[in-house]
């Protein structure tokens, strides 16, 4: 695979799953491709629903604009991320984590570190609400390249419709059986500015390495399609 943009978090024992004629499973909406082809679908829109995650946040952005839906949106999201002047909106239990005192001390430095980069007791309302209606949200975590220890020194968020998770997989053909194995899957994900559309063949733009991105689904997901749904899918 060619180099990824980005930063990348090596580990001393990078053990793989093995061989296999299925690939991994996945709930968060990522896109398989085979390694060498790339990927390409077409469509015939009869009905005229939503053909793919673009066309999917689009009308929930649409959606939220409306007065009824906007109130309903705000009211959850009051519930959810509560304002306290005194506190923080959010905290980390480790309670049930079995790690060291010291360890867990470190832990919390760094959350209160990324809610510091993240400006969430200021953002967090419109964080939680972009998340909401969307059904994801993805950020840039950016280093320092020549003095990696200092850790975050930027959080930027990227609009999920220029970004995918993607999956590649290596397959080989098994002289014994005649199936197809996997032999090794690669996760990356795929930024174009100017979107990705899944649909159309649209498979150009920057690999990023997936240690350079966070990403967090709604956890709802089309089991037809496969892809991730927001939790404003309902009021279609």
């Amino acid at each position: 695979m060619a180099e990824l943009f980005g930063f990348r978090i090596t580990r001393a024992n990078q053990g793989g799953s093995g061989d296999g004629f299925t690939s991994p499973s996945t709930d968060d909406g990522t896109l398989d491709i085979v390694s060498g082809g790339g990927h390409y679908a077409s469509i015939l829109d009869m009905d005229g629903r939503d053909r793919n995650e673009l066309d999917l946040i689009r009308r929930y952005r649409d959606i939220a604009q409306q007065p009824e839906c906007d109130s309903a949106i705000e009211d959850i999201v009051n519930e959810a991320i509560v304002s306290d002047e005194r506190d923080q909106s959010v905290s980390l239990s480790l309670d049930r984590l079995d790690l060291s005192a010291n360890i867990k001390h470190k832990i919390r430095e760094e959350f209160n570190e990324v809610l510091r980069l993240l400006d969430f007791n200021s953002k967090g309302h419109d964080i939680f609400r972009r998340w909401y209606v969307d059904g994801r949200v993805y950020y840039h975590k950016i280093i320092d390249n020549k003095s990696p220890r200092k850790g975050l020194q930027e959080i930027r968020y990227i609009d999920p419709r220029k970004i995918k998770k993607v999956r590649e997989q290596r397959k080989e053909v098994d002289k014994k059986t005649g199936l197809e194995i996997v032999r090794k899957v690669d996760d990356f994900y795929l930024y174009n500015d100017k979107g990705i559309d899944q649909n159309t063949g649209t498979s150009t733009g920057v690999k990023i390495s997936p240690d350079a991105i966070t990403y967090c689904p709604s956890g709802l997901v089309d089991m037809h399609k496969g892809t991730v749904l927001s939790h404003l899918n309902k009021a279609i």
